[in-house]
């Protein structure tokens, strides 16, 4: 018998790889991804990635097992160092190297750093997890889509032998998100969505969590893809 998030990815298959092989995740992981592309992608990710700890700490207050909110509270840890220590690390240096290039290309992006509409309605739906939600299963599902989808787009490229070669901008990102430590982190998630999702009514809200994930991370990713000024 099929879990429940098995017969999710088995129904939204194709959508689901539309989201793991989007033409930013596939430049990225073959360090071709153009320094503007990337910029524009990473000042569109920290805003997300700032919001993203008040998930985390939301999903935190409603976990009804002890040992399951241990690791959580590890996990949270673990970002607001590692993560953060990237961003701040990736943005100063691909600023300085290409200021000329960005000045030309996103001068709004470079100074004003503007939220994008897309992002934007993510980042609407993460303030209602934070200050609306209710539901442990449905917090823990959308926690699990966004890392998962992660997960699914570094992983296969963390193996390959290329690369330990790229740049730093584009290798700790790929490291960050793929690796025995973020596989088991994604499987605890998951397995938490498993153990919380008990009433048909919680396999409703599961579902429709898991779409919408789906929708907002393949939006955010064009929209970093295709900005212009």
């Amino acid at each position: 018998m099929q879990n429940f998030l098995d017969t999710l990815f088995d129904k939204y298959k194709e959508k689901y790889q539309k989201s793991i092989s989007h033409p930013l995740t596939e430049e990225l992981c073959q360090g071709v991804l153009p320094d503007v592309k990337l910029f524009t992608y990473l000042v569109q990710d920290l805003k997300f990635f700032r919001l993203g700890l008040n998930v985390f700490g939301k999903t935190l207050t409603l976990c009804d097992n002890e040992k399951s909110a241990i690791i959580l509270g590890k996990q949270i840890g673990f970002i607001c160092n590692d993560e953060n220590d990237y961003f701040e690390i990736t943005l100063r240096d691909i600023k300085s190297k290409s200021k000329e290039e960005f000045e030309s290309k996103c001068a709004l992006m470079l100074k004003q750093e503007p939220t994008l509409p897309e992002v934007q309605t993510y980042l609407d739906y993460l303030n209602y997890l934070v200050h609306e939600c209710t539901s442990y299963a449905e917090v823990v599902t959308a926690m699990y889509m966004m890392e998962k989808i992660y997960l699914d787009w570094a992983e296969p490229n963390s193996s390959k032998s290329h690369c330990d070669t790229l740049p730093f901008k584009y290798s700790e990102w790929i490291r960050l998100h793929s690796g025995e430590k973020f596989s088991n982190w994604v499987d605890f998630l998951r397995n938490e969505v498993e153990r919380s999702v008990i009433s048909d009514e919680d396999r409703a809200v599961c579902e429709k969590t898991f779409l919408q994930t789906l929708d907002l991370e393949i939006s955010f990713f064009e929209s970093c893809y295709v900005y212009r000024e």
